[in-house]
């Protein structure tokens, strides 16, 4: 009997996974890493270091909210498990703080493998189960991310902050074209393969969409109340520039870095919203230095304690 179709897919992205050495993919990311700090250094050279420094938040509910930023996500993804896995809630919590850790300091996923990995100590279920478990959240978190970030851009084409109709103009017919016949593409796939790409019960598909809906307008919600700290005379539509370019970073899977790539693309919008860059540079610097400072002395406890 011949191999099912995701049977030869899986087999065919080992075979690549194995082929490319251990070395290549720590390579491109401290490239990566690099340019983007380099990028960011020119930036604040440009703007002038004594600028910045001075523009660093000092309103103590900038870095209040930080925290509550820093908890989104583990505390949604502890209520989504919580209902899928019989685990102490402590110990799921704790698991979902390295995970997140994970995710933003090494690539894209590489903390839904640790999920996967902690989960086969912990639970009764099988390796195929825990699997499917993370994919399908995973798959929903992506569904509702990408839906909000249409309505956000819908809302900046509306608000003429997105000029379409240059867009339109200097689109090229064939890239359209294109564009149409991969997205055609992967709907009949996702059709075709719908019962090996998604398992999860309606009834649960449904509470797990609401609960990483509610966590991200109130994580995006607390972004721009925190940007808005610093710089109140900003207009809400530049911040929703801001967020729809935060989440479309999210979703480009093993992008390293990523809070600095958005260090760096958000003093350059700066520019052309005529915001003030100091400002930007100093709040955006400070949320990514204490995030990342975060992230270490987590991971450094957790990993002592063998949790």
């Amino acid at each position: 009997m011949k191999p099912a179709p995701m049977h030869r897919i899986k087999e065919f992205i080992e075979k690549i996974g194995h082929s490319i050495p251990s070395w290549v993919p720590l390579l491109a990311r401290r490239m990566v890493l690099v340019t983007v700090l380099a990028l960011i250094i020119w930036q604040i050279w440009n703007i002038g270091w004594d600028e910045v420094l001075h523009n660093l938040p000092v309103n103590p509910l900038f870095y209040v909210i930080l925290v509550a930023l820093y908890l989104t996500l583990p505390t949604a993804e502890l209520l989504i498990y919580k209902h899928v896995w019989d685990i102490k809630k402590r110990q799921l919590f704790r698991t979902f703080l390295v995970k997140r850790v994970y995710n933003e300091e090494l690539f894209g996923y590489s903390g839904e493998l640790y999920l996967f990995k902690k989960m086969r100590g912990l639970t009764d279920k099988s390796d195929r189960e825990i699997m499917r478990d993370v994919r399908d959240t995973n798959i929903i978190s992506a569904i509702v991310s990408n839906s909000v970030a249409i309505v956000l851009v819908g809302i900046l084409i509306f608000q003429g902050i997105i000029p379409l109709t240059e867009i339109i103009e200097r689109t090229n017919t064939m890239y359209v074209l294109t564009g149409s016949i991969v997205a055609i593409i992967l709907i009949v796939l996702i059709v075709q393969f719908r019962k090996h790409i998604f398992a999860m019960s309606i009834d649960k598909t449904v509470r797990v969409i609401w609960i990483y809906l509610t966590r991200f307008i109130i994580h995006h919600g607390l972004l721009v109340l925190q940007w808005a700290v610093v710089l109140p005379e900003t207009p809400i539509q530049v911040w929703l520039v801001y967020i729809s370019t935060i989440i479309v970073l999210n979703r480009i899977p093993f992008l390293p870095a990523k809070d600095l790539v958005f260090v760096w693309i958000g003093i350059q919008l700066s520019m052309s919203f005529d915001v003030a860059s100091a400002g930007i540079a100093g709040m955006l610097i400070v949320s990514s230095a204490l995030t990342r400072i975060t992230n270490l002395i987590l991971y450094s406890v957790f990993s002592h304690k063998s949790i």
